[in-house]
């Protein structure tokens, strides 16, 4: 009898998991705990109480950025708080399913810290090796989010029972409605109907498992609404003229903002005399590696179609230019001679990834003399050289390279890199204050 006891709760238990599992396997959304075990007078009161969003970051700097403008306004147009998630400024991590990313984002780091080999390699921790995370507000300026009253709270950890805690700390109802990121395009947010006749050619291309309607999440009543990935161009489908505008806006204004950053690239953008092109050439991994010098090709295009009327008498001086070895006498010559109006000497600012480029663009170093990267600059070898307690100084010089490049009077970027997008859209902003100013 005592077995047939055993084998029974053995069964009821083994079955529970196969159920837990299904919901977490399929792309389907949960509320914990559910409404239908809720009285009128409960979720009276949830309507009442603060609300709050929150979402699982990943991927590289820029990526994530694009996560976070997406969930600002997903805030806005819900009017929650957006619990934001450290930033990491390191090695860029892999999106996961919501539930491995949690698991990863939560442990990694302890692991590794621990050197818990096993549990690494279970985990998939490898990339956490150089996981760096700082509140967002240390390195990316959000004064734009607050002057249109978005309310934001940081995220003091990535610890999966943070939100419980914060709900206590709060004294607000742990109520939580989790939209599960079980593949790599499990949801898309509309805030419209996705059926409308007039989106139908856009269903065409959709790449979502699921559509989520704004107007849905708005009539949760749950504490807190939390996402799986929420990165993505095409992520938010929007066509309510405020929102649409809200997204271009927080693209432009959501720039780097750590004193370094702001001091080195100023000294930089100054030495090159105020005017200048800039190109961002990407080509360290992936795809990027793949179509290098098809990138080149495109660069050097888009160069020539759109620097100054060219001028060819200007031969030996490019020659005698292309000898000059000290970087700052280079420097005082390039910026002495951009009245005459020659592409082929058109002062010009390299942000890449390439470990060196004088090797590794020789042809476009050959043509243009006056072409800088970082490296060329006393003060960013400075800043690459030194030693600090502070783990940001030897992370930031990626950073450095985009405010600079934003600032040029024209930039030219690697097709389908975030890097590029950001760049394009700061360099917008800065041009449109300079228009006003």
């Amino acid at each position: 009898m005592k077995l047939l006891v055993n084998t029974t709760t053995t069964t009821i238990l083994f079955a529970a998991c196969l159920i837990i599992w299904a919901f977490y396997q399929l792309n389907i959304t949960i509320s914990i705990p559910s409404l239908k075990q809720q009285q009128p007078q409960q979720q009276n009161a949830l309507q009442d109480m603060p609300k709050y969003i929150t979402y699982l970051p990943h991927s590289g700097l820029h990526n994530q950025r694009i996560s976070l403008i997406n969930a600002l306004i997903i805030a806005h147009a819900l009017n929650r708080t957006l619990l934001m998630p450290e930033l990491n400024i390191g090695q860029a991590t892999y999106w996961a399913n919501s539930i491995e990313l949690a698991k990863q984002l939560e442990l990694c780091p302890i692991y590794i810290k621990q050197n818990k080999k096993k549990s690494i390699r279970r985990l998939r921790c490898q990339v956490y090796r150089r996981y760096e995370p700082f509140p967002i507000e240390s390195i990316f300026d959000l004064s734009a989010v607050h002057a249109l009253d978005i309310q934001t709270e940081q995220r003091l950890g990535m610890s999966r029972d943070y939100i419980f805690h914060h709900a206590d700390a709060h004294q607000l109802n742990h109520s939580v409605y989790i939209v599960q990121d079980s593949f790599r395009y499990s949801y898309r947010i509309y805030d419209h109907d996705p059926n409308y006749p007039e989106t139908q050619k856009e269903q065409m291309d959709d790449k979502y498992l699921e559509h989520i309607e704004l107007k849905e999440l708005r009539s949760r009543p749950e504490t807190y609404l939390e996402f799986g990935s929420l990165f993505g161009t095409s992520r938010l489908q929007l066509h309510e003229p405020e929102l649409v505008w809200l997204r271009e806006y927080l693209h432009r204004t959501t720039g780097m903002n750590h004193p370094e950053i702001n001091l080195s690239s100023q000294t930089i953008i100054e030495a090159l005399g105020g005017k200048y092109t800039s190109v961002h050439l990407r080509q360290g991994d992936g795809i990027f590696q793949k179509m290098a010098s098809e990138t080149i090709v495109q660069v050097e295009l888009a160069l020539l179609n759109n620097l100054a009327v060219r001028n060819n008498d200007n031969k030996q001086l490019s020659d005698r230019l292309k000898h000059i070895t000290s970087v700052q006498e280079r420097l005082k010559e390039c910026r002495s001679i951009q009245h005459l109006q020659n592409p082929e000497l058109e002062m010009i600012y390299l942000a890449t990834d390439a470990s060196n480029p004088k090797q590794e663009f020789p042809q476009m170093f050959n043509r243009y003399p006056c072409l800088f990267t970082l490296s060329d600059f006393y003060n960013a070898k400075i800043l690459l050289q030194r030693k600090r307690n502070d783990k940001v100084d030897s992370l930031l010089p990626p950073m450095i390279d985009a405010e600079i490049a934003s600032h040029a009077s024209l930039f030219i970027g690697t097709p389908k890199s975030t890097y590029s997008a950001y760049v394009r859209y700061r360099n917008q902003h800065y041009r449109a204050l300079d228009f006003f100013s």
